[in-house]
């Protein structure tokens, strides 16, 4: 829980500027690469393959992240009565589901190499129609995942219990300390089902699925005919989940920040330094940068579209 008393004062007014021009670009700079990649990929027809539809998932959840950033940035929450307001609720809640829809997209990624890799024989799972269903499951679950932050304290009011701590009435709502709509920092068993299912879940799925591909590789390996079939193919979908693992890594490491914040506030509460609320959000910000950019470095057709485009327009 966040206490009303702190070892250090609250950050100036230009320090809060500065972060906030900082994210802004950050997010910018996703909003412009994402459509990019989204609109070269729906564009052109030689690039509407399977991979580049999850791309564009991946892609279309890291431009709705950027985004409700943008509109709180933009439109300075902050400056008006926000812990209430409706408004506020429902940036925290599409800013927590973008950023599980990013979790989600790579999960999609991974469940569709193991299609491709072990059921390879079941042609079935290798269809458009199949892969749609599979993002739309995922966009339904991160969208009903942040309503458990909602509801936790909102059910106190619906059997009549007040209490004075406006706080503990549910995680969505307006943080003072980070002057933005986000997620309380505090630990309840409601917070550690939506940890659970939002990260959690897709986290060790990835790493399942990877254990899973590289076991039974090995396994095929060993026959000449396996070797045959599989060799070709499965060297480049290694790289894909090699590549899925790097980027679900880094948002790890863009969550870490926020789990030290959350273990010091329960140890410690009373000697956090306020300007420490902002260091999980710019981490997370410039990690989506990063994700973004791999996403498209690493797409070898986007790739060549661009670098044709290019050579054309200049020659």
């Amino acid at each position: 829980m966040m206490n009303n008393s702190y070892s250090s004062s609250e950050p100036s007014i230009i320090f809060i500027k500065i972060n906030f021009i900082l994210l802004g670009i950050m997010q910018l700079f996703n909003i412009i690469l994402s459509s990019f990649v989204i609109l070269l990929i729906v564009l052109h027809r030689s690039l509407r393959t399977i991979p580049n539809l999850l791309m564009s998932n991946s892609s279309f959840a890291i431009f709705c992240y950027s985004l409700t950033l943008i509109i709180q940035l933009v439109t300075e929450l902050q400056q008006t009565e926000k812990s209430n307001q409706v408004a506020c609720k429902l940036l925290a809640y599409f800013t927590n589901s973008s950023v599980n829809a990013i979790c989600y997209s790579y999960l999609v990624t991974a469940i569709s190499q193991y299609f491709f890799n072990i059921l390879y024989r079941r042609k079935y799972l290798h269809t458009f129609r199949v892969h749609y269903c599979m993002i739309f499951l995922s966009w339904t679950v991160t969208s009903c995942t942040p309503l458990i932050l909602y509801f936790s304290g909102e059910y106190k009011w619906l059997f009549g219990i007040k209490t004075i701590h406006d706080r503990y009435l549910g995680s969505l709502q307006y943080l003072p300390e980070t002057h933005m709509c986000s997620t309380a920092t505090i630990f309840k068993w409601t917070s550690a089902i939506y940890l659970g299912i939002a990260y959690i879940i897709p986290y060790t799925g990835i790493i399942f699925i990877y254990v899973s591909i590289v076991r039974h590789t090995r396994r095929t390996n060993v026959t000449t005919i396996a070797t045959t079939v599989l060799s070709g193919s499965s060297r480049r979908d290694f790289r894909v989940l090699k590549n899925i693992f790097v980027l679900i890594s880094i948002l790890a490491i863009a969550c870490l920040p926020n789990f030290i914040l959350i273990i010091w506030i329960v140890y410690s509460p009373n000697t956090i330094f306020i300007p420490l609320y902002l260091i999980p959000t710019v981490a997370v910000s410039l990690c989506t940068n990063i994700q973004m950019l791999i996403i498209f470095i690493t797409n070898k057709s986007v790739r060549n579209v661009v670098y044709n485009y290019v050579q054309h327009v200049f020659n």
